[in-house]
């Protein structure tokens, strides 16, 4: 018997939301005007500089201005890896601590749902240019953030990045796509694309010389969907009871259902920043806490799905 047309339409809808990107203009193709200089992010529909000056590379600037144009321009020689457009941004390790982080940000088309699991993925390319301290590194990646960033108030370098490419990526022929989920803590409205973490936490390849100089990345294809893949059944998951909330100086979690399981406990504050990370195993669970009154998100892991998270209120 053919099923009914509103199961049809229902099923539709929750597949069309699971690949639905939140990115506007994901790979920079809708520009207004044709970029026409350096420095014009801007140009690129939804996209805006948010630390220091990327730059818009776009074919329809015309191959007369080798700046900013698809394939040839002054970075390098690279196809765009859809389209005809991309940008880029220079990673320089200075003597300054986070050295410099040129970035690009967009205003995600919907706000993400707290709890919520996502799937991002974009792809970055290393610059072909014959820069004499030219270098190559890991971190590319990207940071959520619940408030917009501009040049005025620049996205910090701060070692946080919700995903990111934990490899340096050196190839220069090849788009690197970088994949990773993550499970939103916060209602994050923007997207940030860079490399977020300062120069002692980040590795580098030193491509033409002794001394780390240059990282210059293309980045193309930028995604961000609900993760819909299958983790642990939800017959097979913990039923837990976690309390007291409000708490103070500790929370107890008792495995109602399944007794034994190693489960992971993370507790996040209003930033997105872990605070704390414990082991819970066995029946009932004592989990110590040394936090400042407040709000966070609690979050319980077995075997990296997460199975529990709930806001806490610490008193």
């Amino acid at each position: 018997m053919r099923p009914p047309l509103l199961i049809f339409l229902f099923v539709w809808a929750v597949s069309l939301k699971a690949q639905v990107n939140l990115v506007p203009n994901p790979s920079f193709e809708i520009c207004s005007p044709c970029p026409d200089n350096v420095d014009q992010v801007i140009r690129a529909t939804g996209w805006d500089r948010v630390r220091e000056t990327p730059e818009y590379f776009n074919a329809c600037a015309g191959p007369t201005n080798n700046f900013i144009y698809v394939p040839t321009n002054q970075n390098g020689y690279q196809y765009a890896a859809t389209g005809n457009a991309y940008c880029g941004f220079a990673v320089s390790f200075t003597a300054n601590p986070h050295g410099n982080r040129e970035t690009i940000g967009a205003q995600l088309l919907s706000d993400l749902v707290i709890g919520e699991k996502y799937l991002v993925s974009v792809k970055f390319c290393l610059a072909n240019d014959s820069n004499p301290t030219r270098t190559a590194c890991n971190n590319m990646g990207v940071k959520f953030s619940t408030v917009p960033y501009s040049l005025n108030n620049p996205v910090p370098i701060d070692n946080i990045s919700q995903v990111y490419a934990a490899s340096i990526i050196s190839d220069s022929v090849n788009w690197i796509e970088v994949t990773g989920s993550f499970i939103a803590d916060s209602s994050y409205r923007y997207i940030n694309v860079c490399n977020f973490f300062d120069n002692a936490h980040t590795d580098t390849i030193n491509l033409m010389s002794v001394l780390p100089g240059v990282a210059y990345y293309y980045v193309d294809d930028v995604s961000v969907t609900l993760d819909t893949t299958t983790g642990i059944p939800e017959t097979e998951k913990p039923k837990l009871k976690i309390f007291p909330n409000p708490a103070g100086s500790q929370i107890t979690i008792e495995q109602l259902s399944v007794t034994g399981n190693q489960l992971s406990v993370e507790v996040y504050d209003a930033l997105g920043r872990l605070v704390t990370q414990s082991v819970a195993q066995g029946q009932t669970s004592t989990i110590p806490l040394n936090l400042s009154k407040g709000v966070y998100l609690l979050r319980v892991k077995e075997k990296e799905e997460v199975v529990f998270w709930e806001k806490l209120i610490i008193e």
